[in-house]
C-alpha cells in the first residue's frame, strides 16, 4: 500500500456533486411540487429547457426522461424509417438500440484509435445509398477534431448528423458547443454524467418543426385538443404512436441547479485530467490528449495499456488497483456494441481491428468533481507502480 494521509476509501469511479448552497432551492422546489401536485410538464421543466438551450446556443431544448429516450425521440422525429445510420461500436448500447427502436438499421463501425470516435474516413468507408445519417458519439466528451470536414461531408451528401452528446454537456470545438453541431444533440442526465437530474435526457436543436415533433413524440404522440368551453376537457388527438418520455418536475428542479454549474464542473475535470497527464508515466500507459481548439468534458479519464498487453493483463492490473490500493476503475465500453448478442445481425461482414485491440487494453480511472489533486497523485502513483 502506498503511503498517504488521504482516506483512500473515499475514492469513487464517478460521483454527482450538489453544492450545499443549491440544496435549499431543490428542496423548496420539491416542497412546492408536492403541495401543488404539478409533477409533470410544469414550470421547472420549461425553465430547465430554456436554460439548457441557452447554454448550448440552440433555439430549442426538449427534456425527456433519459438519454436513451432522447436519442429515440430524436431519431423518430426525423420521420425516417428503414434506412441506415452509422454508429461507432465504442458507445453504450442505448445508441444502437435507439436506431433499432426507430425502425432503422444500425451500421456499427470501427473507431479512430486516438479519439475512440468516428472520423471522416470511417464514415466515408461505410456510407452507401441506403445511409440516412450518422449517430455521432462524443465519446467521454471528446468532439472529433475533424468535425468541420464531417459536417461538410454530411451536408453535401444529405446525411443527418445527430449528436449522441451523452458525455458532452460543456464540450466545444472552436467555441461551438456540443448540441449545436448538427440537426440535434442528445444528452444524458444520468447520475454518472457531467451534470445530472437523477434520471433524464435533453434534445437540443435549431429546427422549429423538428422540435415540435419531439415534443409530441415524448407525450404519447398526442396533442391536447382545444377546449370549446373554458374549463372542460376535450381530450387529445394522437397523431403518431409513441409512449411517455416526459421528464418529471422534480428531476427538472435538480437539473436547473446543475446546468448553471456546467462550466465550473468541466473546468475542474480538465484540471484533474491535466494532473493525470502530468503524473502518469507515458511509458506505462497511453495518455489521452485533446487539440487546443477542443474543450473536452472528461466524462471518464480513459487510458490504455501499451500494445502487447492483453485482456488478462488489464483484468489483473485493475483487480490489483482495487484490492491493493482501493482504486476503482471502469471499462466503458467493453464488451463493445459489435460484440453484443442483441446486435449480432447488424455486424455480419464488418471488421473492428482498432476496437478489438484497443478496448481490451483500455480502462478508466476515477473522475468526478470532488476528487482532489492529492487523490489523482495517489491513483497515478498506484498505476505507475503496478504496470511493469
Amino acid at each position: 500500500m502506498l503511503k498517504t494521509n488521504m482516506d483512500i476509501t473515499k475514492l469513487h469511479r464517478a460521483k454527482p456533486f450538489f453544492p450545499e448552497e443549491d440544496k435549499p432551492y431543490i428542496l423548496q422546489a420539491w416542497k412546492e411540487i408536492l403541495e401543488t401536485g404539478m409533477f409533470i410538464q410544469g414550470k421547472y421543466v420549461s425553465e430547465f429547457e430554456n436554460l439548457f438551450a441557452s447554454y448550448c446556443g440552440t433555439k430549442y431544448a426538449i427534456a425527456t426522461n433519459s438519454g436513451a429516450t432522447a436519442l429515440e425521440v430524436a431519431l423518430r422525429a426525423t420521420g425516417i424509417e428503414g434506412k441506415k445510420f452509422l454508429v461507432p461500436t465504442q458507445t453504450f448500447v442505448a445508441s444502437v438500440s435507439a436506431i433499432v427502436r426507430s425502425n432503422n438499421i444500425p451500421v456499427i463501425t470501427d473507431i479512430n484509435k486516438d479519439t475512440q470516435c468516428l472520423d471522416l474516413e470511417i464514415i466515408k468507408a461505410n456510407v452507401d445509398k441506403d445511409t440516412a445519417g450518422i449517430m455521432w458519439v462524443h465519446m467521454s466528451g471528446m468532439i472529433a477534431p475533424d468535425y468541420h470536414e464531417i459536417k461538410a461531408y454530411c451536408d453535401k451528401n444529405d446525411l443527418i448528423l445527430l449528436e449522441d452528446a451523452s458525455h458532452a454537456v460543456g464540450a466545444s470545438i472552436d467555441n461551438i458547443k456540443a448540441g449545436n453541431l448538427g440537426l440535434a444533440g442528445c444528452f444524458s442526465l444520468f447520475a454518472t454524467k457531467i451534470i445530472t437530474s437523477g434520471e433524464g435526457g435533453m434534445i437540443t436543436t435549431n429546427d422549429e418543426v423538428f422540435a415540435e415533433k419531439c415534443r409530441v413524440l415524448r407525450n404519447h404522440g398526442s396533442v391536447r385538443n382545444p377546449s370549446e368551453h373554458p374549463g372542460l376537457d376535450f381530450g387529445v388527438t394522437c397523431t403518431i404512436a409513441s409512449s411517455n418520455y416526459r421528464m418529471p418536475e422534480m428531476a427538472a428542479a435538480v437539473g436547473i441547479t446543475q446546468i448553471k454549474r456546467v462550466d465550473e464542473f468541466v473546468a475542474k475535470r480538465n484540471t484533474l485530467a491535466a494532473r493525470y497527464a502530468e503524473k502518469l508515466d507515458p511509458a506505462k500507459v497511453n495518455i489521452p490528449t485533446t487539440p487546443d481548439n477542443i474543450v473536452m468534458t472528461w466524462w471518464q479519464y480513459i487510458v490504455s495499456l501499451k500494445e502487447g498487453f492483453t485482456l488478462s493483463d488489464r483484468i489483473d492490473i485493475c483487480s490489483k488497483l482495487l484490492e491493493e490500493y482501493n482504486v476503482p476503475t471502469a471499462n466503458a465500453y467493453w464488451p463493445a456494441c459489435h460484440e453484443q448478442p442483441a446486435f449480432e445481425e447488424y455486424v455480419r461482414g464488418y471488421e473492428y481491428p482498432v476496437a478489438d485491440d484497443l478496448l481490451l487494453r483500455h480502462f478508466a480511472l476515477p473522475m468526478y468533481y470532488e476528487m482532489t489533486l492529492e487523490q489523482v497523485d495517489y491513483v497515478a502513483e498506484a498505476v505507475n507502480k503496478l504496470i511493469k
